[in-house]
């Protein structure tokens, strides 16, 4: 473990945070209340909570869409009641509905930044370059899409923190042996992870199974290990467990709510005549079809990367291309040092990230096939830590292998190759820079500045 801490270690940590925090407050600001996809839907039970000071059964009517048959009370969300007591205190100064939103909305800024900070420590646990950390915070500071995201009420990204902290908590674990406060770290980041989305479910399996692996390596056994495991365990439920017995109770069993969710569409159009709004995959197409005749792979990578509004605001091309070939550089480059990296990176430990990566994939398509097509980058945005590691490992790898090739004969070149993840970090930020400026100012917040207006760099779907 490292003595000082992330920000002490690492100077423009601080600094990263904070511009990302007050860049993620101003969309939360200028953004307009139909800027985030679904965030209407969210934005109902959020009100229904402050009218009544009581969550909601998801059968209210105020709440349930007409033209979906549900609410969003009915799955896990977090991150609408915690907006909810954000809305409460700030309706005590004021009735402005653009402030009660705003306030409602900080709860994605928060976790934004939250998210950032997390990545720094992750990366400063498996990184030996300093430089390839600042690298790979950047990656998520500088995503458009997470920028996006953090500027208004969703659950992606509390999920995608806690994918982060539970990531970091093991890496914990596994240096300090299971002291409570990694279990505590731990336990906080499950619970908060089970109250926020199923698309990140998948890592509380990586969280069970991350502690037994590790304990097992570290010879805590027997009695010792389900002690500790039933302490987490423990801690994880008084944290989340209250929300699913209230729903087991509430559902008869259902305690996810999904099984409801279904219901309840069904009731509503059926009371009211409509035709619900279901996927026509599985009835008129193959899943081959659906995957790329219906553009799901396609739209799914183009809205990880950026698509902005209701899915309509799209980049031009040529950026798409270039996070395509970012990512497949750096993973080609874990792949050729991959035989440098087993200490640090084990087989399960890579097996495990790479099933962090398939599982948001795999149940989007599933949601999409099956109930409801909608291929969206942010339902598989839970796979961003994974992808980071590897990301991160591979460029960090690559720097120490080009120092290492010329610190005797170039200097300078070895010198260059030290500062190769910098000058990417830099490189990531400019292009999200370009973004930022020539089409998320323009389009989400009507913010036109010099220049802005000669550039085309987005397309409208």
């Amino acid at each position: 473990m490292r003595d000082k801490s992330i920000i002490k270690r690492y100077k423009f940590s601080l600094p990263m945070v904070l511009l990302s925090g007050l860049l993620f407050a101003f969309l939360a600001w200028k953004m307009d209340a139909s800027a985030g996809p679904d965030e209407s839907m969210r934005y109902l039970v959020v009100d229904w909570i402050i009218k009544h000071n009581a969550l909601p059964t998801g059968y209210e009517e105020e709440i349930i869409n007409p033209m979906w048959g549900f609410s969003y009370a009915f799955t896990p969300y977090l991150p609408s009641m915690i907006g909810a007591i954000f809305a409460e205190i700030a309706s005590v100064f004021t009735d402005d509905p653009r402030v009660l939103l705003f306030a409602c909305r900080l709860v994605n800024v928060f976790a934004g930044m939250g998210t950032v900070f997390v990545s720094f420590r992750v990366g400063d646990k498996l990184l030996d370059n300093r430089k390839s950390v600042y690298f790979m915070a950047s990656i998520v500071a500088f995503l458009p899409q997470f920028v996006f995201l953090s500027g208004y009420l969703n659950n992606d990204v509390m999920t995608l923190l806690t994918g982060f902290m539970i990531l970091d908590a093991i890496l914990n674990g596994a240096g300090d042996k299971w002291s409570v406060k990694s279990m505590i770290y731990l336990a906080f980041g499950v619970g908060i992870c089970a109250l926020t989305y199923y698309f990140g479910y998948g890592w509380i399996i990586f969280a069970i199974a991350g502690f037994i692996y590790t304990s097992l390596k570290q010879d805590i056994r027997g009695k010792a290990l389900w002690r500790r495991f039933g302490i987490v365990f423990l801690m994880v439920f008084i944290l989340a467990g209250w929300y699913f017995i209230r729903n087991g109770i509430i559902y008869h069993g259902d305690f996810l709510g999904y099984r409801q969710q279904l219901i309840c569409t069904e009731q509503y159009m059926s009371k009211y005549g409509l035709y619900p709004v279901y996927n026509p995959g599985r009835l008129s197409m193959h899943l081959r079809d659906m995957l790329h005749n219906g553009r799901w792979t396609e739209t799914t990578w183009e809205s990880f990367i950026g698509m902005f509004g209701g899915m309509i605001i799209c980049l031009d091309g040529k950026f798409y291309d270039f996070y395509m070939l970012a990512a497949i550089s750096c993973t080609v480059m874990f792949l050729l040092f991959r035989h440098k990296t087993k200490d640090k990176i084990s087989t399960p430990f890579l097996m495990s990230l790479l099933f962090e990566i398939i599982f948001p994939i795999v149940l989007s398509i599933y949601n999409s096939y099956t109930r409801d097509y909608q291929p969206q980058g942010r339902y598989v945005i839970a796979l961003l830590p994974a992808a980071v590691v590897i990301f991160a490992v591979g460029m960090d790898e690559f720097s120490k292998a080009v120092k290492a090739k010329y610190s005797d004969s170039r200097p300078a070149l070895a010198r260059f190759g030290y500062d190769i993840p910098m000058w990417s970090a830099v490189l990531l930020f400019l292009v999200f820079a370009v973004i930022f400026y020539t089409v998320m100012l323009p389009t989400l917040t009507f913010t036109v500045l010099p220049g802005a207006d000669k550039v085309s760099f987005y397309y409208v779907r």
